[in-house]
């Protein structure tokens, strides 16, 4: 058995240290994910879409901050923008507390889109919510004519 002693004084290890700084940017991130479509089979019913649709939210601000909607209508079918009703709402809403409840983009009748506050009240969130959309047509609706929509979500202070 071989052993090594050191012969003097021992060395003592030479130490250095720094300060680190962290810095998080503010992150606030949203995105929409699916095709939705609805294909309508009966006037005056609403119908649910077909396909699926999720809501993204990542924020990791320190005050409220809320889920503002808007539309506006594409493609070629604006001839039937008085003849359809488009609704939506998510399956579950920031800290989980259930369904949001429907707001309505455009009623049947009515020329234009509502914008308006969708979810709200909510801080440090990344989640994932389902989206359902619902349509609805009368009898002045243009088969012949597809109408598209865009749905605008927007993340903001509350």
């Amino acid at each position: 058995m071989a052993s090594a002693q050191g012969q003097g004084a021992s060395a003592q290890g030479q130490g250095a240290s720094h300060g680190l700084t962290i810095d998080v940017q503010r992150i606030d991130d949203i995105s929409v994910s699916g095709s939705p479509e609805v294909t309508i089979s009966e006037i005056g019913t609403w119908t649910e879409m077909n396909g699926a649709s999720d809501l993204t939210v990542t924020s990791n601000a320190p005050s409220d901050r809320k889920i503002e909607v808007s539309a506006t209508a594409t493609g070629s079918g604006n001839s039937n923008r008085g003849a359809v009703g488009l609704r939506v709402k998510a399956q579950s809403t920031p800290g989980g507390g259930g369904e949001s409840g429907w707001f309505t983009i455009t009623t049947v009748g009515d020329q234009a889109f509502s914008d308006g506050d969708f979810l709200t009240g909510f801080k440090n969130v990344d989640a994932s919510y389902g989206l359902t959309y619902e349509a609805q047509a009368d009898v002045n609706y243009n088969p012949g004519e597809t109408m598209s929509i865009a749905v605008m979500y927007t993340l903001t202070g509350a």
